[in-house]
C-alpha cells in the first residue's frame, strides 16, 4: 500500500511526525480492509489542510474494477481528524469487497436453507398452536418493524451491515421461527411477548453483524466489469444543462394556495431539535443507542432492557443512559438548540 500526501498551510517541521502517525493509523485500520485487493497494489492519496479553526483531512483511493473511494474529516486535532478518515474509508473498502463479492446473494441462500431447517423442527407445535404465534406476532409488527427500521438504518450508516443485506423481511421471517421454536417458553401477553421480539431480533442483527465481519472477502471473477467512472463522466458530455435546469418559470398550483400547516417557530424548532438527536443517535455506540431507544423511545422497563434484551447489569445501563443522554444533551446544545430533554425528543 502506498501513501502520498499533500501538505496545506502545516509546517514543514511536524511532517515527519504526522507522516509515522498516518502509516501507524494505515496499518491499524487500512490494511487489513484492503487485503483482498493486494495484488492491485493500492493507492491512498491523502490531503491535510490546516485551516482557521480546524485540520481538514481528505482521503482517495481507487480499488477494482476502478472504484474511487473518497472520505473527509475536520477536527481541530488533527490527529483525530486523521483517524476518523481512515476509518471511514476502510469501512467503505470492506462495503465494496462485500459488494463485489456479492455476500448478499449467498448470504441469502444460506439464511433460506438454515430457516428451512428450522420451521422442519417446529411438527410439534399444532396447527392450532401455530396460528396462536401467528396472530400474535402480526399485531406486533408495526411497533416491532418501527423500531428495527431505525436499528438496520443506523447499522448500515456505519459500516457494520451491508446496504442490501439482511433486509427488514429476512430479521423479520427468522424472529417469527425462532420465537415459534421457544413458544412453551415465551409469555404470551402482547407486552411480554414484544419483548422477547425485541430480544430475539437484537440476537438476529448481532449475528449478522459478527458474521460480516467475520466471513472470508472475496473478489468475483465471473460479472462484468462496471462502466468506469471516467467513461461514465465521457458519456454524459454535453448533457451538463440537463443536471443543472430548474424550470422557475413553472407555475404549480401549490405556488397559488397559502399551506395552512406551516409549523409555528416553537414546533419548527422541537422538530430540528428531534431530527438532530435522531441524526446524532448515529454517533453512538450500538450498545448506548439501543438503551436510548428501548428506554425512551419503546417505554421500555430498565431492568427488562438490561436483564432480557441487552444482557447487562442495572446499574449499567444506568450509567450508558446518563452518559449518552449527555452525549446528546452537549451535542444539541452545540448545534445552538439549547439544552434539551433527550428522552422527551425520542418519545416523540
Amino acid at each position: 500500500m502506498k501513501i502520498d500526501i499533500t501538505w496545506r498551510n502545516l509546517p514543514k517541521d511536524n511532517h515527519e511526525t504526522v507522516r509515522h502517525t498516518v502509516e501507524t493509523l494505515a496499518e491499524r485500520h487500512l490494511k487489513p480492509a484492503l487485503e483482498a485487493f493486494e495484488h492491485a497494489l493500492p493507492h491512498v492519496r491523502l490531503t491535510l489542510e490546516k485551516r482557521k479553526l480546524d485540520h481538514r483531512v481528505t482521503a482517495r483511493i481507487q480499488l477494482p474494477p476502478r472504484k474511487v473511494l473518497v472520505a473527509q474529516s475536520s477536527d481541530p486535532l488533527l490527529d483525530k481528524a486523521l483517524h476518523n478518515t481512515l476509518e471511514e474509508l476502510a469501512r467503505q473498502a470492506e462495503r465494496h469487497r462485500a459488494h463485489i463479492s456479492h455476500q448478499h446473494d449467498w448470504k441469502r441462500k444460506a439464511r433460506r436453507r438454515r430457516l428451512r431447517e428450522l420451521k422442519s423442527r417446529l411438527d410439534a407445535l399444532t396447527p392450532e398452536a401455530q396460528q396462536q404465534v401467528e396472530v400474535s406476532l402480526a399485531s406486533l409488527l408495526p411497533r416491532l418493524e418501527s423500531w428495527l427500521r431505525h436499528e438496520l438504518t443506523y447499522l448500515r450508516a456505519n459500516g457494520l451491515l451491508a446496504d442490501d443485506y439482511p433486509t427488514l423481511a429476512d430479521v423479520r421471517d427468522e424472529m417469527y421461527v425462532r420465537i415459534q421454536r421457544r413458544w412453551d417458553e415465551v409469555p404470551h401477553d402482547e407486552e411480554g411477548l414484544y419483548r422477547v421480539a425485541i430480544r430475539v431480533t437484537t440476537e438476529i442483527l448481532e449475528e449478522e453483524t459478527r458474521r460480516l465481519h467475520a466471513d472470508e472477502q472475496l473478489v468475483s471473477l465471473e460479472d462484468e466489469v462496471p462502466e468506469d467512472a471516467m467513461e461514465q463522466a465521457e458519456d454524459m458530455v454535453g448533457e451538463e444543462i440537463g443536471e443543472f435546469y430548474q424550470p422557475d418559470e413553472d407555475l404549480y398550483v401549490e405556488d397559488l394556495i397559502a399551506d395552512t400547516e406551516i409549523p409555528g417557530p416553537e414546533e419548527a424548532a422541537q422538530a430540528e431539535a428531534v431530527d438532530a438527536c435522531y441524526e446524532l443517535l448515529g454517533a453512538l455506540p450500538s450498545l448506548w443507542r439501543r438503551a436510548l431507544t428501548l428506554v425512551h423511545r419503546e417505554g421500555l422497563p430498565p431492568e427488562v432492557v438490561a436483564n432480557l434484551i441487552l444482557g447487562i447489569e442495572e446499574e449499567e445501563l444506568r450509567q450508558v443512559l446518563t452518559l449518552s443522554e449527555r452525549f446528546l444533551r452537549d451535542h444539541l446544545a452545540e448545534r445552538g438548540l439549547g439544552i434539551q430533554d433527550v428522552p422527551t425528543l425520542l418519545a416523540r
